[in-house]
Parts: structure tokens; sequence; C-alpha cells
């Protein structure tokens, strides 16, 4: 097994959005595990980081706070993470409302959609799946579980919540070049999540990298729980070519994506130690 003792696990989700493990669960998880640091990366919500700052200081592991921002530039889903925001900007909490209420309009017309197929759902139904304030598909899709409507997830997203679902709608998503300066503006780091998820193309990836630079994109994420040896290397050379952070996560969502623990892809310390320096200023 990996010595994790000199890792960070950049790209962590609890319940505050979507995954199924507390901040409290996440973190004695990462102890156990012999981690060096983690991040709790929700989506679209700082909700937990003061609830992480404590627990972090408590069990004696380092703490980036962060959040990831779900974009779309071109057509293509582009996924934001930053690092370090003063939570108290005030830029930054209007903006967390936005997408807050954009989340929930798109919500009740996916509960429609499903309605509209004999599918009865309701939204009371689905905000108690959710112990935070983020409510998503993964909780409608818990609710479809529990009635039995669907006998796993992966077949409540090719159906019904997928891109690709009868019941799909999209999010009216942030433009990342603005997130970007968004997370600027109130004292964070910026990353670009996951870049093999946005394009199966890497000409289509670099140019949006390079746009994103444009508007002040700091990093990328070169570790990631489903890259390759060989897409691990590419990103890494493109993060040294682009003069951008590395960083990397595991994507962990608890029961809500199988198969990945924290630390499943992790960064070094060695990696990372301009990103963390960056944090301190």
């Amino acid at each position: 097994m990996k010595d994790l003792s000199k890792y960070y696990d950049l790209h962590i989700h609890t319940t505050y959005s979507d995954g199924t493990f507390t901040v409290k669960e996440i973190f004695e998880r990462a102890k156990f595990l012999g981690m060096k640091g983690i991040s709790i990366s929700d989506h679209d919500t700082m909700e937990g980081i003061e609830e992480a700052k404590k627990i972090a200081s408590e069990l004696d592991l380092e703490f980036v706070p962060g959040i990831e921002f779900s974009c779309a530039l071109d057509g293509l889903e582009v996924h934001i993470l930053g690092y370090f925001l003063d939570k108290d900007c005030e830029e930054l909490k209007a903006k967390l409302v936005e997408l807050k209420k954009a989340r929930e309009e798109r919500n009740i017309k996916m509960i429609k959609k499903l309605n509209d197929r004999g599918l009865r759902i309701t939204i009371e139904e689905v905000e108690k799946e959710a112990t935070g304030t983020i409510v998503s598909r993964a909780h409608i899709c818990n609710v479809m579980m529990n009635k039995g409507f669907v006998y796993s997830k992966g077949e409540a997203f090719k159906q019904y919540l997928g891109r690709r679902g009868i019941a799909y709608v999209e999010k009216g998503n942030s433009d990342p070049k603005e997130v970007i300066k968004l997370i600027k503006k109130c004292g964070g780091v910026s990353a670009l999540a996951h870049p093999s998820l946005v394009s199966e193309s890497r000409e289509k990836v670099e140019k949006i990298i390079d746009i994103l630079k444009e508007s002040g994109l700091d990093g990328l994420e070169v570790e990631y729980s489903s890259y390759t040896s060989k897409e691990r290397a590419y990103y890494r050379k493109l993060a040294m070519e682009k003069n951008l952070l590395m960083v990397g996560g595991s994507d962990f969502h608890g029961g809500n994506r199988v198969g990945i623990d924290i630390g499943y892809a992790s960064i070094s310390e060695e990696d990372v130690k301009d990103l963390l320096e960056r944090g301190k200023n």
C-alpha cells in the first residue's frame, strides 16, 4: 500500500454537497490512511469549511479549504476548483446564493419531467435526502431508488438523470472565466478540475486551458482517480509547459462513487508546495 504520509488529496466531497461521508468521517478516514492533508471541495458551497478547520486541528491534519464550481464553456462542462478563498468575500457570497437558486430551479424541472413519466416524487422528499444546503441529482437518485423506480445509481443516471437521460435538464452553469476572476478577487487559487473529462480531444482541452489562462487560471489537476499513467504524465508535462500549479485528488464521493477511496489519487507534498505557499500569503 502506498505511503500517504507526504501526500494530499485536494478533491473531496462531503454530505454538504453530493458526498455520503460527513466532514468528520472524511477526516477520520484520511487520518486512518495516514495522509498529510486534504481539501474539502464541495460543489458550489463552502458550508463545511469552518467545521473542517476545527476537526483538522484536532486530528493534526493539514487542511486546504476549497470549493468546486460547475461551469460550461463552448458547450463543454468545465469544473473549476478554488482553494484558499475568503469565504466572507461579498462577491463570493452572492455567487453561492445564485448557484443555489439555479440548482433549485433545475431540480424542480427534473422532478416535473419524472412526474410526467409517472415517477411520482416531490421536491420535499428530495430535500430530505440532503443534509447540506446543496440539493443535487444524487439526492433525486436516492429517492428514485428508495421508491423502487430504479435498482441502481447507474440505471438512474443512464435512463433518467444523466446528460442523455429523459429527465435531464441543463443547469444554468457559470462562465469559468468569470469564476476564475471571482476566485482571484476573493484571494483564492484556481485550478481546472479533471481536464480529461472536459473533452476526449486534447486539442480542445489545451485550447480551453489557454482561454482560461488569459482570465488568470493558476493550476491544473494533474492527478485524478480515472487517469491512466499516460494521462498523468501528459497533464504533468502540460502544467509545466503552461506554467500552471499542480493539484490533484480522488474526487471522493463516498457511496455515490463506488470504488474510489480518499487518497486513491493524490498529489505529493513537493508538487503542491507552491500552492500551499500561495495559501499562506
